[in-house]
């Protein structure tokens, strides 16, 4: 699965695909948000575990914090 974004309107898209031996990954798709064909090489690791804590990482989210009306200036 590879997620990536349009190149001309930012719009992301989920993609099935797996890199090659080579560990490049090629996908082509048309952006339904602006119409633009897409053509990309992602350069892609083989085993993405090494990474898994910053992958989970960057999905979580962090609470709003809100000032209370006593703490506002």
């Amino acid at each position: 699965m590879l997620i990536v974004a349009c190149q001309i309107c930012g719009e992301t898209v989920i993609l099935p695909g797996t890199p090659d031996s080579d560990g490049v990954a090629r996908v082509s798709w048309t952006c339904k948000a602006c119409g633009v064909s897409q053509v990309l090489e992602l350069n892609v690791s083989s085993d993405g575990r090494a990474n898994l804590r910053k992958i989970v990482g960057g999905m979580s989210f962090c609470e709003e914090q809100t000032k209370s009306p006593a703490n506002q200036e």
